[in-house]
Parts: C-alpha cells; sequence; structure tokens
C-alpha cells in the first residue's frame, strides 16, 4: 500500500493537471499543493438555444417533449460533471427577462433533482428579440453583489463611413463574493462578464463580406475597453479575481479574439494602420505591429487543453469559438499548481447532441 502511494505521489508530480479523454481535470495535484483542492468551479456553456418548452419548440422545428427532456438531462449531466458552481450561459431563450426566468427554472430543479444543490439565475437585458446570456450560480457558494449589463454600450466604428452598432447581445456582468472550500477558508470578490458575440449567420448581408468579423471586432474592443477602465484594479492586482467567458463566434486565431485579447486593437486595423482582415477572418499585420495582450486564454493557453480540437464542430472541423479569459493577475488563482506558471486547471466536456451543440469548457479557481 505504501508503495502504491509513493507510486501516485510521483505520477502527480509528471501529471499535473492533465486532461483526460472525456474532458476531466486530474485531481493529482492536491496532493502536493499546499492550496489543497480547488476552491471554485466556474463553467460556461452555450446552450443552443434553451428556455421555455414553447420557445424552444418554435425555434427548432419538429422538437418534442422527450426532446426538451433529453436535453436537460444532457446539460444537467455536463454541469455535474465538471462540478461547475457557477456556469455563464449563452442563448438563453426568452423575449422578457421574466420569460427567460421561467424556463431556466426547469433547468435549476433538474439540477437540485439530481444534486440535492439549489441553483439560482441572473438573466441579462439584450438587442435580441429572444436571445439572451445570463448566469447560475450554486446559492451554497456565491451570493450576489451586484450585475450590470452592456447591451447599451455603443461600438466604435472600424469605419467612419458605416452607422454605429450596438452589441447583438449585451454582455451581462455579474459580481460574486464566493466561499472558499473548507470551514475556514477565506472569500473572494470574484467578477464575471460573460458574452455572446455576433454568429456568422445571415453573412450575405455584411456589407464587408467577411461573415460579420468585423463586427464581432468591434464588438470585443467595446468589451475589452469596458472591462478595463471598470475592473482597473483587477489588471493591476488580483485583489479582486476577473473572469471572461463566453461564446466568441470566431476561432482563437481570429482577429476578433486577438483584438479582445489587446494584441491587435482595432485602432491597428482603421484607415491607413498596420493590420488587415483576411478572406478568412485571420489577421494579417505588419511586422511589430502586435501589442502585448491584456487578457488571456487559459483555454487555449494551457498546455494540455491547446491539445484538444476545440468546443463546436461545424462541417467537419472544429473551432475554439467558446473562451475563458483573465488578466495576468488573475491567472494564478487558475493555475493546476500554485508555483506551475502557465498550466492551468481546465478543460472542456462534451455531452450528447441533445444538450448543445457547444462543448461546456470550465475553469477551477483555487485561492
Amino acid at each position: 500500500m505504501m508503495r502504491f502511494f509513493r507510486t501516485f505521489q510521483v505520477l502527480a508530480i509528471f501529471l499535473p493537471g492533465v486532461l483526460f479523454a472525456d474532458g476531466y481535470s486530474s485531481d493529482l495535484t492536491a496532493f502536493q499543493d499546499p492550496r489543497g483542492g480547488p476552491d471554485v468551479t466556474i463553467c460556461t456553456q452555450n446552450l443552443d438555444g434553451f428556455g421555455r418548452y414553447g420557445d424552444v419548440a418554435r425555434r427548432s422545428s419538429g422538437f418534442e417533449r422527450e426532446d426538451y427532456k433529453l436535453k436537460i438531462e444532457d446539460l444537467v449531466k455536463r454541469f455535474r460533471r465538471a462540478k461547475c458552481d457557477i456556469v455563464a450561459l449563452q442563448e438563453v431563450l426568452g423575449s422578457k427577462i421574466e420569460h427567460a426566468r421561467e424556463g431556466m427554472k426547469f433547468l435549476t430543479q433538474a439540477i437540485k433533482d439530481a444534486s440535492g444543490r439549489y441553483f439560482d439565475v441572473e438573466i441579462g437585458e439584450s438587442n435580441d428579440r429572444l436571445s439572451r446570456i445570463g448566469f447560475l450560480y450554486a446559492k451554497d457558494k456565491a451570493s450576489v453583489l451586484g450585475r450590470a449589463s452592456y447591451h447599451k454600450v455603443q461600438l466604435p466604428k472600424i469605419s467612419e463611413n458605416q452607422k454605429p452598432r450596438e452589441f447583438s447581445r449585451g454582455p451581462f456582468e455579474l459580481q460574486l463574493k464566493v466561499k472558499g472550500s473548507g470551514s475556514e477558508a477565506e472569500s473572494k470578490i470574484i467578477k464575471l462578464v460573460t458574452f455572446h458575440f455576433k454568429s456568422k449567420r445571415g453573412s450575405r448581408d455584411d456589407p464587408s463580406r467577411l461573415e460579420w468579423e468585423t463586427f464581432r471586432m468591434e464588438m470585443a474592443e467595446a468589451l475589452r475597453v469596458v472591462v478595463e477602465n471598470r475592473f482597473a484594479d483587477s489588471f493591476e492586482s488580483a485583489s479582486s479575481i476577473l473572469v471572461l467567458l463566453g461564446d466568441r463566434n470566431s476561432n482563437y486565431d481570429s482577429a476578433s479574439a486577438r483584438v479582445l485579447e489587446g494584441r491587435t486593437p482595432l485602432r491597428l486595423y482603421q484607415g491607413t494602420a498596420p493590420c488587415r482582415v483576411s478572406e478568412r477572418g485571420i489577421p494579417l499585420c505588419r511586422a511589430s505591429a502586435s501589442e502585448t495582450p491584456v487578457l488571456f486564454s487559459v483555454l487555449t493557453g494551457d498546455p494540455q487543453s491547446t491539445g484538444l480540437p476545440g468546443t463546436y464542430l461545424y462541417n467537419k472541423v472544429y473551432s475554439w469559438l467558446d473562451d475563458i479569459l483573465m488578466p495576468a493577475p488573475s491567472l494564478r488563482y487558475a493555475r493546476s499548481l500554485y508555483d506551475r506558471e502557465g498550466d492551468y486547471d481546465v478543460g472542456i466536456i462534451r455531452g450528447d447532441s441533445f444538450g448543445s451543440d457547444h462543448a461546456l469548457a470550465y475553469v477551477r479557481l483555487n485561492w
């Protein structure tokens, strides 16, 4: 038995945070990390259109009651497998916030029935007539300190000749006080912002002929600027934790992804600036045009998860549409080991197609 335990310790040293095929992150690091186990698990899930049965059925031709039941079951399985304490949600259906909340009660009730945990829901305002974004959070883990919608923020323009635009669905901010694990663990304030940028649907109407990539770039710029101004302390120190997470609707190497990170701000694409966008939505910049990023993806920046194909499959091609980003000071809380810089406790979970065509992504924070 002692020989087995020592062998297990050796494995823990060489396999920190390893991602298994089913999407779980290994807990081997708990044997040697002085912080102990994770304090909170934060997830993001595009629900592929979930709400009241009638709202879902009107959106999906041929959708039946049994399909609704299977969708709920698969989503709850994903949340439980990841051990989510907080879930950022995209594609919550409801023409009004109260309709969206009513639909989400079916999901929170199913979580309670399966796990005994009580979850509450927060839903944001939207410029979309039916689709919204929001959060689920475990009431035994977190309490709400504040909330804000960015749906009325006017976007910067990549071209001066175009009309001003707003977010297709406004990013939604939720500030939580989160309990640490254990009876004596301290609580932390976590500031979360979820987003859902414009999809490529209806690309024939895009005057730039770039499948709305320039629209996503404008949204990315606006979101980054807003959070930099609102949460300047989180970019300067780790006194409070900031997490941005959601569905970018573009791959990790797209121009909008680079704009959101701050590598190539929108001004580098305006007028005679040094960057252009390829037909695939990839940034094409002159040498030395990039700047120092201010937000970092813990999914595509992690050495294990980079070996995974992505979170979304379309025409047999995977993409990293869904992402989790943090400013540099907050990254230390996402480490799989307290001293392992650049190696994060993250993963993705693919459920059945009933639940969603997007995988669930998660990060575990430890303080």
